[in-house]
């Protein structure tokens, strides 16, 4: 059992959670995580880097964990187990149409609940971890070779490949037929367009204006010129605000 993995689990019952998290931490769990709603939800799995979310439908909130899922679904790819009284056709009719790499009926045993975590883990991580080291030997093979975008960033920098966590990105910035990558501790530059380079990105990811692309998890603060990136600020353009504003509303 790997128990490295970072694990969240959002339920609005305090009980619940905390029962949930004193299990997974008996077992050697290090890094469990509890939110109570969508909102802390999303921040947790933002700032934490979570390996796997086990998640409660009813949330008691304007938001259900399957609005959350679908969150999961277009800006992470992190699996998610739901944990739900809930079994009429209707809820596992829209519960199928999330994906979920598992499904826990309450109440459940805890010889259960472990082994389906076990094993959501390994079938995840074990098959994307294949998938995108294929991919990525493929894709560097061609000799026209810019870069690659999966869970990292991958460019050749004069003789060396750089392969930079995508979530580690702040920005990009354009600059003629040159993308500047700012990253939370390093500059990097990558010889491509930011046309191009947006093609490939994950939803996370948004133009702010027509020289910079900012990703939405590192975004602290925002007004109708700039967005703010920490004590950083990045133009926000007329054209894109309407947009960006909808995006960082949601």
């Amino acid at each position: 059992m790997n128990t490295s993995f970072k694990i969240l689990i959002v339920e609005d019952e305090v009980m619940i959670a905390q029962d949930l998290k004193e299990t997974l931490e008996a077992v050697g769990y290090k890094s469990v995580y509890r939110a109570n709603s969508y909102a802390t939800a999303i921040e947790t799995i933002n700032q934490k880097r979570i390996d796997l979310v086990m998640l409660d439908i009813n949330l008691n909130h304007k938001h259900t964990g399957l609005d959350l899922a679908d969150y999961i679904n277009k800006n992470h790819e992190i699996p998610f187990i739901y944990l739900t009284s809930y079994c009429d056709s209707e809820t596992i009719k829209k519960v199928k149409h999330t994906k979920p790499i598992g499904f826990l009926l309450k109440p459940f045993n805890e010889t259960l609940l472990l082994a389906t975590i076990e094993v959501a883990l390994f079938n995840f991580y074990s098959t994307k971890e294949e998938v995108e080291k294929r991919d990525e030997l493929k894709i560097m093979e061609e000799e026209d070779f810019e870069f690659f975008i999966g869970k990292n960033l991958i460019f050749k920098e004069k003789k060396y490949y750089v392969k930079i966590p995508i979530l580690d990105v702040l920005w990009f910035e354009s600059d003629k037929n040159y993308v500047d990558i700012i990253t939370i501790d390093k500059k990097y530059t990558l010889r491509s367009s930011l046309k191009k380079l947006m093609e490939k990105l994950p939803e996370s990811f948004i133009k702010c204006h027509r020289q910079y692309v900012v990703n939405l998890n590192h975004v602290t603060g925002f007004n109708s010129n700039f967005i703010a990136v920490g004590d950083l600020k990045i133009p926000l353009s007329r054209q894109e605000r309407e947009l960006v504003y909808k995006r960082l509303n949601n």
